[in-house]
This record gives structure tokens, C-alpha cells and sequence, in this order.
């Protein structure tokens, strides 16, 4: 007598293996990360979920999670400990996608723009008392990993030439960050949170289930288009990098690179909606798309920065003979 297991039974597992497969992995990278912002890894997400849950079912009843998870952060870490003011910014952020959930939920460029609490904390953070601490940081972790790198190489016997051109390598690697990494802190922060917002949303989508609540809404990247606003957002970024103040430089950046970002992501949704327009399948999209990221990335994010912001003004999908756009 053989079983087998129902469609249904099939997919529940697979949910379940994929959330736990995210778990661990946000908690190998907790546990890898520096302390404590390696904490940063499980409790973002954490947060997101549980504010989405609570807005989701509450309504604006659920804005006392956020305070909560503010409270609570506050009183373990202290409002001086930069690192802890991530999560209740990522929980505010999870609030406002659960207040957007009802019928089909919000798109994905709607929940970019979910992330402006976060880009803007990213945007404020040169101008705090701790940033000169937090680049210090961060600059002694790269540090240690090049001195890491040095002792692996010469344990490993390696030519005295090469031994030389890795440690040349390094030297001059750590020039060009000194002078970056000021700049660029807050932006790759950002998109870190970013992220972690990301996967807290996943888990909320499980948890959703377990409870037996309607599904948690997916959107389409072919559908991508950021609110005007954006617009403002990376003129003020230009601006501000304009005025060529060193004290405006890294919120400058943050600012343009975080709208740059969205942007790119509406240019490759121009792309993907364009060619799904014309029969092509979506998996050769995919490929042919990471085949060009990977071959000429520079010229391939300008190009998406540039048609997305074309769209902006344009909106090229206006003009496609025929809207054939699938759910990713």
C-alpha cells in the first residue's frame, strides 16, 4: 500500500522548509557578524513581522507594537547605542505594510517606499556624535579581515611575489576605503535594513498562514514604479552633493543612492514587462539579465538607472501593444 502526499500537504512542507531554511541562515549570519550588530540580523526581521501582523489584523490599533518594540529596544540598549535604532525604524516599516494590506496589498514600489523611516534614519546618521565611532568600527572589522587574509596567505606558503602583490593589493584597497567608506556607510546600511524588511515580510507570510488568514499579498516586479516622490528624493541627493559641503557629503549619497536604487529596479521592470509583452518566458528574462549584471555591471545599473527614470516621466508601458505581465 503506498501514500502519497497531497498537493496541498506537498506545498505546506515546502513552506515551512523554506522558512526554516531563512532562519537559520539569519541566525549563521547573526552568529558570524560582529556583535551586536550581528543582533541586527534576527531582530529586524523579528520586528517587521510581528508590526505587519498587528497593523494587518489591528489596523491603526497596531502602532503599539512599534512603540513597544521602541520601549524595549531603548531600555536594553540605550538611545546611544546607534546599532539598536534599526529595529523599531524596521518595525514602523512593518506597520505600514500591514496597514496596506488589505484587498491586493501594496506593490512592490509601494513597499519601497515603505523604507523611507529607514533611508531616512540612513540619511541622518553622519550628522549623529556616534558616526565617527561607527565608521571606526566598521574600518578595524575591514582591517582585521585583510590581516586575516595576509596570515591565511602566508600560511599557505604562497610565492614571495604573490605574497607581495596581495599585501600591495590590500594597502591600496584600504587607501580608496578611507576615504569611501565615510560616504558610502549609510547607503550600504540602507540596503542592508532593506533587506532584513524583506525577510521579515516572509516570515509574517508564514505566520500568516499558520493563522489561517487570507495569504500575504505578492506583487509583480514587471509592475514596479516608484511614487513621484522618489523624484524628490534623488534631487535632494544631487543637491546636496552639488553644494560640495563636506559635512552634507555622506547624506548626499545616501540619498541618491538609495532613489538610484529604485530607479534601476524600475528600469529592469520596464525590460521584463516589455519583453513578458512580447511572449518572451520569464526565465530566459532572468537569466539573460543576470548574464548582463554579471558581464558589465557598471554599464548595466546606469542603463536601468537611466530607463527607469525615463519611465518616470514617459511611463513606457504605457505604449506595449499588449499587457502580458506574470506574478514573480
Amino acid at each position: 500500500m503506498t501514500f502519497t502526499a497531497s498537493p496541498a500537504r506537498s506545498r505546506t512542507a515546502a513552506s515551512w522548509l523554506r522558512t526554516a531554511l531563512l532562519a537559520a541562515l539569519l541566525g549563521l549570519l547573526a552568529y558570524e557578524s560582529p556583535y551586536p550588530w550581528g543582533a541586527l540580523w534576527l531582530a529586524v526581521p523579528a520586528a517587521v513581522a510581528l508590526a505587519l501582523l498587528a497593523g494587518w489584523r489591528f489596523g491603526a490599533r497596531g502602532a503599539i507594537v512599534p512603540l513597544v518594540v521602541l520601549a524595549v529596544t531603548f531600555v536594553a540598549a540605550g538611545t546611544g547605542a546607534t546599532w539598536s535604532w534599526w529595529i523599531p525604524v524596521g518595525s514602523l516599516t512593518g506597520l505600514w505594510m500591514g496597514l496596506r494590506e488589505e484587498g491586493e496589498g501594496p506593490s512592490l514600489a509601494q513597499r519601497a517606499w515603505m523604507l523611507l523611516p529607514a533611508l531616512g534614519l540612513a540619511a541622518a546618521l553622519p550628522w549623529l556624535p556616534t558616526y565617527g565611532g561607527l565608521v571606526a568600527g566598521a574600518e578595524r572589522q575591514f582591517a582585521a579581515s585583510d590581516a586575516q587574509m595576509v596570515e591565511i596567505s602566508t600560511e599557505m606558503h604562497r610565492p614571495a611575489d604573490q605574497q607581495k602583490l596581495l599585501e600591495a593589493t590590500l594597502a591600496e584597497q584600504a587607501k580608496l576605503r578611507a576615504h569611501a567608506l565615510p560616504q558610502l556607510l549609510p547607503a550600504a546600511l540602507f540596503v542592508w535594513i532593506a533587506v532584513l524588511v524583506m525577510a521579515g515580510r516572509a516570515i509574517a507570510a508564514r505566520f500568516a498562514r499558520i493563522l489561517g488568514w487570507p495569504p500575504v499579498s505578492r506583487a509583480s516586479l514587471a509592475r514596479w514604479r516608484l511614487p513621484d516622490g522618489a523624484l524628490w528624493v534623488l534631487i535632494a541627493g544631487i543637491a546636496l552633493l552639488v553644494t560640495q559641503a563636506p559635512a552634507w557629503a555622506a547624506t548626499g549619497w545616501t540619498l541618491l543612492l538609495g532613489a538610484a536604487l529604485g530607479f534601476g529596479l524600475q528600469g529592469i521592470a520596464v525590460v521584463e514587462s516589455l519583453l513578458l509583452s512580447r511572449g518572451v518566458p520569464l526565465s530566459v528574462i532572468v537569466i539573460t539579465l543576470l548574464f548582463m549584471s554579471t558581464v558589465a555591471l557598471p554599464a548595466f545599473a546606469l542603463a536601468a538607472v537611466v530607463a527607469g527614470l525615463g519611465d518616470a516621466w514617459l511611463d513606457f508601458r504605457k505604449l506595449e501593444p499588449a499587457s502580458r505581465v506574470d506574478d514573480v
